[in-house]
């Protein structure tokens, strides 16, 4: 069998992006390695490093909470809180 190997897409930061806010809506959180998971559950493959400061670069312009639950940095979308006048 001369059977092709169809090639493995490599993670960029839109994917990276779109994952992570697609999982915060869904979830209310997410964390490094569900967002990692997620986009291997679709074929893609990465480095971690590369995974982990496209997020955080994404977590940044978004504007989003970041968190440690001491294994996984935990991001999700910011809470505002009113302020009386």
């Amino acid at each position: 069998m001369n059977a092709k190997k169809k090639a493995t897409p490599q993670i960029t930061p839109s994917a990276v992006r779109q994952a992570a806010t697609a999982l915060i809506q869904a979830e209310g959180s997410t964390t490094t390695i569900t967002v990692s998971q997620f986009l291997r559950n679709r074929g893609y493959w990465s480095y971690q490093s590369e995974l982990v400061s496209w997020l955080a670069d994404a977590a940044a312009e978004e504007g989003w909470t970041v968190t440690d639950n001491g294994m996984f940095r935990v991001y999700s979308l910011p809470t505002y809180t009113a302020v009386a006048h």
